[in-house]
């Protein structure tokens, strides 16, 4: 993993303290900060137990919701300031080379880097989106009737698609990289957080070895190693204030 930025970088991300939207991007970050020592990176929190009382006050101020008055917020050295969580996802990638290397049978870069944004949107909007609106909607598995419910094969179908394009790669990452790339990253959370979430989400176990093994690989990783040994990653997925009670309730029914 090299870098197109030779001196020191300070990079500063600010999001609510759960895994929401943003995961994808501490897993990139936590990998960047360990493998290049100029970059100081921190992440800074607007607490979900103060959102009531403070945030109001903190979405008028851009220093910190951003341009687009919301989070995440990413600044890069104090000078630039981006939202959105592809749009940072993909400025790391282009900085740090996450988006791979040409191969024998992808030879363009841009299309190389066309095929790793859609595994990338996929990921994102397909998988994670959905996963945390299912959460916000409380689905109850098993209720035909329920609107969201239509999540819950929508996403079981996409897992096995990315399970299935992976199988293709030559390599533990996708498309024949040696590295993860950008679309790894973001794999490894939609894959964790629908089975963190439930089950019923999960493809058959065949269809899912691909995606296990890329699990593994990417937190035996050192920097990311360290960040589950840690204990850093949120049992809370969403803000919502009806996620406790709501999972609370899915676990009673699993027993």
């Amino acid at each position: 993993m090299s870098t197109k930025a030779s001196s020191d970088i300070k990079l500063r991300l600010h999001y609510w303290n759960c895994r929401g939207r943003v995961q994808s991007v501490r897993y990139m970050l936590e990998d960047i900060a360990y493998t290049h020592k100029n970059v100081d990176y921190k992440e800074d929190f607007e607490l979900l137990e103060n959102a009531a009382e403070l945030w109001p006050k903190h979405k008028s101020d851009e220093s910190i919701s951003g341009p687009f008055h919301n989070l995440p917020v990413f600044h890069w050295n104090e000078t630039d300031t981006f939202g959105q969580t592809l749009t940072i996802g993909q400025l790391l990638a282009r900085k740090f080379d996450l988006y791979g290397k040409v191969t024998s049978s992808i030879k363009d870069e841009d299309l190389l880097h066309g095929y790793i944004d859609g595994v990338v949107s996929c990921a994102y909007t397909d998988v994670i989106s959905s996963v945390l609106i299912c959460i916000w909607a409380c689905t109850q598995f098993g209720e035909d009737n329920n609107p969201s419910n239509r999540f819950v094969v929508k996403i079981s179908n996409d897992l096995k698609a990315l399970n299935n394009l992976l199988k293709k790669s030559s390599t533990s990452f996708y498309y024949d990289q040696p590295e993860p790339t950008i679309a790894d990253y973001f794999v490894l959370e939609a894959f964790t957080i629908a089975r963190d979430y439930h089950q019923e989400l999960i493809p058959n176990e065949e269809d899912v070895q691909a995606l296990m093994k890329l699990e593994r690989i990417m937190k035996e990783r050192p920097a990311l190693a360290n960040y589950f040994n840690k204990g850093s990653l949120f049992k809370r997925f969403t803000g919502s204030p009806k996620e406790i009670e709501y999972m609370a309730t899915l676990a009673a029914t699993k027993k």
